[in-house]
């Protein structure tokens, strides 16, 4: 037996079709909703309620405490100054930052806040220079920061590390990037040198992001200009594009709100640009003019069609000359100032240390300073306090009860009731086993191809081993051995891809449209599980038991399923996760898109899952921390005093194991478990 290939033809786009057609389905009503607006108030309305969501998927922000604001070094020019600024947008959470100060003006002055996009030299990059020194040529006070994981605040990969952790603490990296912006606003306010009524704001890609996410929740900005970002997600994934992290908000297009451009209507009735160009590849101009149609219709209806407009320039993914030259100029109209009285000029730039506002170029090196790593395990902490600690028969039974809602709760979905049908073809004899292929349809537009192994034609009324690994039943293969001995037994073997895996993959959990859509890809999949399960029972196979051997990421729902379905008898797990907990705790994990459940850590982990599978036989082989590297002995102990209570809750504790084992010691133990 060489190959468990099922389908007639690979099926390679089978997720991105899938989800193109669920996104395109949600903007088709978003865009009947926005055809509906007419007055003024319509919009407002509109705004409003997007305000409330971009709020609510935020997060809540802390009080204001003081900035503690300092100036670290100071730097002269004949019409410009430059100051080396660090504030605390939170108590001992610095923010590193350049404030621009115009020479031969008086008078409180205009201000502008940059953003930068993903540049690992933040503020010293050398657009953002070119454009803070030119504004403050023209009169303005420019205050340029660092954002996560830019310049003094860590590498650029932070972004997505802290994403991950954020998210399965039950947070939002965005909420300490908008904080961040909101304290900014706040300095810029307390220097005289500024008109508080004249603040302005601009960042392209990551910063256009930021410029545009921090309208529905400060209402201090005068003049917008997000560059190389606002666009509608419709486009970007019909394009095949993904996004970060800090972008994504859980289920926003079910909410009929698209994250990308939606929240410029809350800058309505102010100045806002988009400032865009023709060959970017990571915002279809084609989104950028439906953004501009919609917006345009807001500001008419408000009366002042004047204050927006859409420039775009013939360029890639930038902000180029041109770009920033289109910036002061829209600034300056809305200003105050004359828009056709200045361009960039050439200048010499800083060095990036020169622009350093600490002493080795690292906030995190302050004394007593935190790291946005370390709110985040504050926040974890306090949540933990709601796991459940089973001390009786009761408190176990209680857990029971409560983890599938919790658990439908986190995945958005119901997993109750779910039923599955298959296409069985006719039997193959293949080395002294018999097999038959199949597909099922769980949903439309998603296929999930299969194999049964039997050692003989009697393929019905056995006890069933569903065989589920993270990359693909063709892992059977490796282990042709243990499926031999396994038939002999007498089990009856099935092995299938999941959606996104093996024949179907890629998932395009990477892209994060499930994420916006509410429908993580670990949810679609526990559903096939049981779907899958539920044909074992139902259909002419009719299991008379059900075991679950996964692997890996397979392992994971398996166990998610086996808390909603009790008719699995037994699981079996390979290097599966520890637990998520563990992701928050590595320093860089392993595990992206297709662990992320939002807010999981809010309510339970993973030892809270294998409690409730008391008193089913539970053994875990091998398991793995955040960073996929192996769990220690002091890991797997740690794991066994949360769960064994569970199991001599029932007096039978020994059908709960978790340990590390070598391949032969592997083999043997898996036969042994059957």
């Amino acid at each position: 037996m060489d190959d468990l290939t099922v389908l007639n033809q690979p099926a390679a786009t089978m997720m991105r079709d899938y989800l193109t057609k669920k996104v395109t389905t949600q903007f088709t009503k978003r865009d009947s909703l926005l055809s509906s607006l007419k007055a003024a108030e319509d919009w407002d309305l509109r705004a409003a309620s997007i305000s409330d969501a971009m709020k609510e998927w935020t997060g809540a922000f802390p009080e204001k405490t003081p900035l503690n604001a300092r100036v670290t070094g100071r730097i002269e020019h004949e019409e410009y100054s430059i100051e080396n600024i660090l504030f605390e947008s939170r108590p001992n959470l610095y923010v590193s930052a350049n404030l621009y100060l115009p020479r031969n003006f008086s008078g409180p002055r205009p201000a502008q806040l940059n953003v930068i996009g993903h540049a690992q030299n933040g503020k010293a990059n050398e657009r953002y220079q070119r454009m803070s020194i030119a504004q403050a040529k023209n009169g303005f006070v420019v205050l340029t920061i660092d954002q996560i994981g830019q310049g003094e605040r860590g590498l650029l990969a932070s972004h997505k590390i802290l994403g991950t952790k954020a998210f399965l603490s039950g947070t939002h990296l965005f909420n300490f990037m908008a904080w961040d912006v909101i304290r900014a606003i706040d300095y810029l306010e307390s220097r005289p040198e500024v008109d508080p009524t004249k603040i302005g704001m601009t960042g392209s890609s990551g910063g256009g992001m930021t410029t545009t996410y921090i309208l529905p929740l400060d209402d201090r900005i005068a003049v917008a200009i997000p560059t190389c970002n606002p666009n509608t997600w419709s486009h970007r994934t019909l394009a095949n594009l993904a996004t970060d992290h800090e972008q994504v908000f859980f289920g926003a297009f079910g909410q009929l709100i698209d994250p990308r451009g939606d929240p410029l209507f809350c800058q309505v009735p102010h100045a806002l640009m988009l400032n865009a160009t023709s060959d970017d590849s990571l915002n279809p101009p084609e989104g950028v003019w439906e953004l501009d149609t919609w917006l345009s219709k807001s500001y008419a209806a408000h009366g002042v069609p004047e204050k927006f407009k859409t420039s775009m320039v013939r360029a890639g993914h930038d902000y180029n000359q041109e770009q920033r030259e289109a910036t002061y100029s829209w600034i300056l109209k809305w200003t105050g100032g004359d828009p056709s009285t200045f361009w960039e000029e050439e200048t010499p730039l800083m060095k990036e240390e020169e622009l350093w506002a600490t002493q080795n170029g690292s906030v995190y090196n302050e004394p007593g300073s935190v790291s946005e790593l370390d709110l985040i395990k504050a926040h974890l902490a306090q949540n933990k306090a709601n796991w459940k600690n089973i001390q009786s028969k009761q408190t176990l039974e209680a857990l029971q009860m409560q983890l599938p809602e919790l658990i439908e709760q986190v995945l958005n979905t119901s997993l109750k009731d779910i039923k599955g049908k298959a296409t069985l073809e006719a039997p193959i004899k293949r080395k002294g086993m018999t097999l038959r292929k199949f597909t099922m349809e769980p949903e439309a537009g998603i296929i999930v191809p299969g194999v049964t192994m039997g050692a003989d034609e009697g393929l019905v009324g056995k006890e069933v081993i569903l065989y589920v690994h993270e990359e693909g039943k063709s892992n059977l293969l490796e282990d042709l051995d243990l499926v031999e001995a396994l038939l002999a037994k007498g089990y009856l073997l099935c092995g299938i891809d999941l959606r996104g895996i093996g024949e179907t993959g890629p998932d395009n959990a990477n892209k994060f449209w499930d994420f916006l859509l509410g429908k993580p890809i670990f949810g679609q999949r526990i559903r096939d599980v049981l779907a899958v399960t539920d044909w074992l029972k139902s259909s002419e196979i009719n299991a008379q038991k059900i075991h679950y051997w996964g692997t890996g990421m397979g392992a994971l729902y398996g166990v998610f399923a086996g808390t909603m379905d009790e008719n699995i008898a037994s699981f079996l797990l390979e290097d599966p996760l520890i637990s998520f907990e563990s992701i928050v705790e590595v320093d860089i994990p392993e595990y992206q898109h297709e662990i992320i459940l939002p807010g999981i850590l809010t309510y339970f982990d993973l030892p809270q899952i294998y409690q409730a599978l008391s008193p089913r036989k539970l053994r875990v082989l091998n398991p793995l921390l955040g960073d996929k590297s192996a769990a220690g002995d002091l890991d797997i102990k740690s794991m066994d005093r949360s769960v064994r209570p569970a199991f001599k809750v029932h007096k039978n504790d020994k059908s709960w194991t978790m340990g590390n084992y070598n391949p032969e010691e592997r083999k043997k133990y898996i036969l042994s478990h059957y």
